[in-house]
Parts: structure tokens; sequence; C-alpha cells
């Protein structure tokens, strides 16, 4: 991670206040028909080293990141999109992974790695009052966090509990290979009342059906939609864990299966050309629900060996029907726009990351990060089963967070590598 020199703070307590009064109900959707189309209006270098992964308050106008390099959660304005100003940072005592905000906009809630081994993981809930911007409480969770996700009616957070592997421990021949324990679980946040008031349960996601290591099932990433239930994907086991977070249970799991294609780039020889076979587990990270109640996963790839990954993303029914494959789509539309890295054909490709689903201007959009690739690729899911690819987002490098921005119509990448955040608006200027 590349490292710059800090910058001095211009932030007042009183700005962040004044950012999270306003309503927390979400701006109506324009009529559809409005321009498509998104442009940059802004790239942001942040405070510190990196920007992991975004939040926003529900009025669109207050950001924030996660700094893991600094240990600090930062944030942002963005009442002028195309002017953001920083706000400063709280620090949260150790590695933060993952952060969203509450319905209210009262509270940011940072997941936080503080484990002093792969062997001995621990994490632990940082609850920020944003009005002050302190750590008004520290809530054990038990293991080490990857991902969070607050319900949209608000009352319970999901944290998905890697418990994360070792890559130098080698298990039958494999480096990094699995099982290594402690297993992961899913941490469900009961939010009713005052933060001090907040109880975490654990539901178990080991022995799941679909599931390659049922013993070690190392979630990585969650989502969770309007009836309560909430998916995980369990990327190094290449399956996909449904939660019901009101039962507190695992509902079904499934395999996300395997992609074969004969038209893929597995050379590092300089050349893109898309005709080498190619056969690999998707091993999905991150997953979103769609409107229509189906699951979008960025199959980039982790455990299985190279060259794999899934090389693109898929849309899933809730019972793990393939709905829609990109195929060599996704990798073919970034090296249209010059935007292929072939130095990782013989690894993972472009390793498709992140994603996210909103809609915009009347519009349904999923937005396809490629960490390698430097961009995220925008669709139109009016037909699920048969997404229209409307752009090649140039970001900054290795975005790792994807965040739709409904009130200012805005789409918004952190990009670890070069810690900034690229800023692009609907329709326009």
């Amino acid at each position: 991670m590349p490292s710059r020199p800090a910058r001095s703070l211009v932030c007042a307590v009183p700005a962040v206040a004044a950012l999270i009064a306003a309503t927390a109900s979400p701006a109506a959707a324009a009529p559809g028909g409005a321009n498509r189309a998104f442009t940059e209006v802004a790239t942001f270098a942040v405070d510190g080293e990196v920007a992991e992964i975004l939040a926003v308050t529900p009025n669109g106008r207050a950001l924030l990141y996660t700094d893991s390099a600094t240990e600090e959660v930062g944030l942002v304005d963005l009442t002028r999109p195309a002017h953001p100003r920083t706000l400063g940072t709280v620090a949260v005592g150790g590695e933060p992974t993952s952060v969203a905000v509450t319905r209210d906009g009262r509270h940011a809630l940072a997941v936080v790695d503080t484990s002093p081994s792969f062997t001995q993981p621990s994490g632990e809930l940082a609850v920020i009052d944003l009005r002050t911007r302190t750590v008004i409480r520290a809530i054990p969770l038990g293991g080490q966090p990857d991902s969070i996700a607050i319900s949209p009616k608000g009352s319970v957070a999901a944290v998905a509990i890697e418990n994360q592997r070792d890559e130098d421990v080698e298990v039958d021949g494999v480096e990094g290979g699995l099982p290594q324990a402690p297993a992961g679980f899913l941490a469900v946040v009961d939010l009713h009342g005052a933060p001090a008031r907040w109880t975490v349960d654990r539901v178990e996601l080991t022995g799941l059906e679909g599931a390659r290591h049922p013993e070690d099932p190392e979630p990585e990433y969650v989502d969770i939609n309007r009836t309560g239930l909430a998916a995980v994907t369990l990327q190094e086991n290449n399956a996909v864990a449904l939660v019901d977070l009101h039962a507190r249970r695992v509902v079904d799991s499934w395999t996300a299966g395997t992609v074969t294609r004969t038209d893929a780039d597995t050379a590092d020889d300089g050349v893109v050309s898309f005709g080498d076979p190619f056969d690999a587990p998707r091993e999905p990270d991150a997953v979103q629900w769609t409107p229509d109640g189906n699951l979008i996963t960025a199959d980039e790839g982790d455990l299985a060996e190279e060259p794999s990954g899934g090389r693109g993303w898929t849309v899933f029914s809730p019972e793990g029907q393939v709905l829609f494959t990109a195929g060599a789509g996704a990798e073919q539309a970034l090296a249209d726009a010059g935007r292929y890295p072939d130095g990782r054909s013989d690894d993972k490709g472009a390793e498709f990351e992140g994603a996210e689903v909103a809609s915009l201007r009347g519009t349904d959009y999923s937005f396809i990060g490629s960490e390698r690739g430097d961009s995220v690729l925008v669709y139109d899911i009016a037909d699920e089963s048969e997404p229209e690819l409307l752009q090649v987002l140039p970001t900054g490098a290795a975005p790792e967070g994807l965040l739709a921005v409904q009130r200012q119509h805005l789409f918004l990448t952190s990009n670890e590598d070069d810690g900034t955040i690229s800023i692009f608006r609907l329709g326009g200027r």
C-alpha cells in the first residue's frame, strides 16, 4: 500500500452534526428517460493512507471510509460532490474492515479487526457517535470481522466473522489451504434502543451444504434484503448461505458452481487474446440483493489453483440457479476500454471483487468493480437475466468499495492502492 505525507485536518464537530441532521428518507427517483451516463466529477485524496470500504449518511451529505493502515474511519463532506472536503478521522483501536451507518444517521458502525494472530482472531463493533465523532461503545464480536450490513428497516446488523486463513500455512499440500481453525460465523446485532442496549447473537455457518470445507466456512461478505434475509458469501468455500436474521438461523445454502469457457486469456504474455480454455470455481466475494429478489455476486476467486476465479459476475436466483453469467463479456469490455490487466491473466484475471445495486433516476443499475482493471462496469438490470452494459468507468488504483448515493445521483469508489475516492454523477456535471 503506498503511503503519502499526512495532511493537516480541516474539521469541526459542528460541521459533522449539521451534515447528519437532515431527514433520513431518500429522495424519490426521477422518472425514467434521463441521461444514463455517469461522469467523473472529482477524485479525492483521503487523509491517512488507504480508502477501502464506503458508507454514507441517509441524507447523502457525509461520506465515511475505512483506513486499515491508520486504524481510522474518515469522514468527507459530500454537500458539493465536485468539491469534497475532509471532515477528519476517528481512531477505532484496530483495523477497520467495513463500516455502515444506522438508519437514523446518528451512528456509524465500524467492524474492527483486533486479532493478535490467525489462531486467536478477535474483533469489535465500534459504535461512533457522528455528532461528536467519538467511539461511544466497543462491542466484542468474538472473532475477526470482514463485512457489515444493516437491514433496510434498521433493526438489525449482520457481520461476517471470517476468522481468515493464514495464507502461509500448508494444509494437505495446499499453501493457505482449508480447514484452518477456528471457524467463522455470522454475528447478528440487535439495534433496538440506545447503543448501550444492543446485543449480539451468533449464527453458526459450519456444516452447510454446498461448501467445499464445511468445517471452516470463512464468510466474506453480507447483504440484507427487506424481509431480513441475509445473503453471505463463503468465498474460499465457493458457496452462498442465506440466513433468516429474525429467527437467527441458516435457511439455505448452495454452491456457486464453476465457470467453463473457451474464450479466456490465461497467459501473461503481453497479448490480450480471449481464446484459451478455462474451468474454475467462481469463489464470489461481494454479494448484493437485486430489485427482483435475486442475488448478484462478483466472482473474484481466492483459494483455487491459478488461473482461477469466475472472472466475471453472476445473477443467481435465491435457490442458487444461475440466471445470468458474464462469460467473457466483462473482461472483453475492459479490453475494449484499454483496461484489461494482461499481467494477471495467469492468476485471477481482472479480479471482479466489488458489487453494488441501486436505483438512480428511475433506472436499476448494477456496478461491478475490477480490482486489477482499475475500473467499474455499469449495467442496466431492468432484465436481470440479460443485463445491458452501459459504461466502463476508469477509477483510481484498485477499487475496493463501491457505493451509490441515491439522494445526489452519485456513484463512488474507494481505491485502496492510491488512497483516493472517485466520485461520479449520473447525467453529467
